[in-house]
Order: structure tokens, then sequence, then C-alpha cells
């Protein structure tokens, strides 16, 4: 336990005040717990633990003055970017699990297509006919394929767009 002079000396070594009185002060504001003694000598004593808190505050106080920052909202902003950054480093290895997956997939997609033997795909095996079909039936059938796909009779306007252009460049 501490009285008021010594706080006072703790107080002038740290320059934070020089005097009993604005101690004193500081003791009736409430700013630095305190409690009133029996003794006739000695009016208040301090714990330790309260004059810490108390000059940690003054501090952080000076520092904000003097540089224009307030310490305790810096404060609580760093330790929110220190998390924001681990949750950056927990989202970026799952990226990059993520990414090893696809890229084993695409391997075993690859693997797989190199081992099916399925026949070349050419518009008579879409339009459902034989490889050796002639082109007047093979020009039919992509006609049939346009008239039901054309918006006017409530087809898809992409899919015409698209069958159309193939049909174009078939040379059918």
């Amino acid at each position: 336990m501490l009285n008021v002079k010594e706080v006072t000396d703790h107080l002038k070594d740290l320059e934070i005040t020089d005097s009993e009185q604005i101690v004193i002060r500081w003791i009736l504001e409430g700013k630095i717990k305190a409690k009133r003694t029996k003794n006739l000598n000695i009016d208040y004593i301090i714990k330790p633990g309260d004059l810490a808190a108390f000059i940690l505050k003054m501090q952080i106080e000076k520092k904000s003055k003097q540089f224009g920052v307030d310490y305790q909202q810096w404060e609580k902003t760093f330790h929110e970017n220190q998390i924001l950054k681990e949750e950056i480093e927990e989202l970026k290895s799952i990226i990059r699990i993520e990414q090893s997956k696809v890229r084993g997939l695409k391997k075993m997609l690859t693997a797989e297509y190199a081992l099916s033997e399925s026949p070349p795909f050419t518009y008579t095996t879409f339009l459902g006919l034989d490889p050796d079909a002639d082109k007047a039936l093979i020009k039919k059938e992509f006609k049939k394929l346009l008239k039901a796909l054309h918006p006017d009779r409530g087809g898809d306007e992409r899919l015409f767009k698209v069958f159309y252009e193939q049909y174009r460049k078939s040379g059918v």
C-alpha cells in the first residue's frame, strides 16, 4: 500500500505530476482508486495495482495527445487485422486444397477419355444418322433441327444461332 506522498513521488518520476494537491484531486474525482485511513498522519492509501492502472491510462492519454492517435482503437484494429490475416491464411490453404482436388479430377478425366474408345463426334452421329449418309440427307435433318429450334416456332434463339452457325460452317 502506498500513501499520497509515495504516489506523488512515483508520478513525479514519470513526469505525470509533481503536486500532492493534484494527486488528492484525482483521488477525490475517482481517477485514482484510494481508501481513507484511520491514521491521522496518512489520509489515503493506494494499492500498487490501482496506481499502475492509473499510470498506464495517463501514458495512453499523453501519447494520444502527442501523436493524435487513439491507441485503444488502434490496438483493437490491430487485433482485428491479426484475426483477418489468420482467416486469410486459412482460406488460402483451403483454396490450395481445392485446386489440388481440381487438378486430380482433371487428370482422372483425361485418363478416362484416353481409355474410352468412342467414335469421333460428327454431324451424322449428332443427327442420329449412319456415318456414311449422303449430304442431302444430312442437309434435310439439319433443316428439320433448325426449324424446330427457330424462335418464331417457340424454339430457343441461342441454340438456333449456334446450330445455324454449325450448319453454315459444315458446307452441307
